[in-house]
């Protein structure tokens, strides 16, 4: 019986992982199982703390390296990249404060339409272009 409870302890904490922080299931209730459920729970929260992006942060870091562009001390290739990297890095659990905190840098032509859905695949999984 208590294998039981532990197993299902070590699939909730990958439950857990996969819906509140759109992590994989299968790897955090591994994860569980090989330290503990409350150890793999410990990890997760610190390294969600640690990488979290508020937007307020995520909008001034497109604008600085935005400003390094213009301003001719980044090339193209590298804005491209550097902006990418921002992007994918992007975890928030209020995803429509993030977009509107981000619509300044959409208004003044800085995000692409192509950064836009990525953004929102990053936020939200897969974003349907037809709707």
């Amino acid at each position: 019986m208590t294998i039981l409870l532990f197993i299902v302890l070590c699939f909730g904490v990958g439950l857990f992982a996969n819906k509140k922080f759109n992590r994989n299931l299968l790897i955090w209730s591994l994860i569980a199982f090989l330290f503990s459920p409350l150890f793999a729970i410990l990890i997760l929260l610190f390294l969600e703390y640690v990488y979290y992006t508020s937007p307020e942060n995520f909008s001034r870091k497109i604008m600085d390296l935005y400003k390094l562009r213009k301003d001719n001390i980044l090339s193209e290739d590298e804005y491209e990249f550097k902006k990418n990297i921002l992007i994918s890095s992007i975890r928030n659990d209020k995803k429509e404060e993030f977009l509107v905190k981000i619509t300044p840098l959409v208004e003044n032509n800085i995000l692409t339409d192509e950064d836009i859905e990525n953004i929102k695949r990053r936020l939200y999984g897969r974003v349907n272009k037809n709707s």
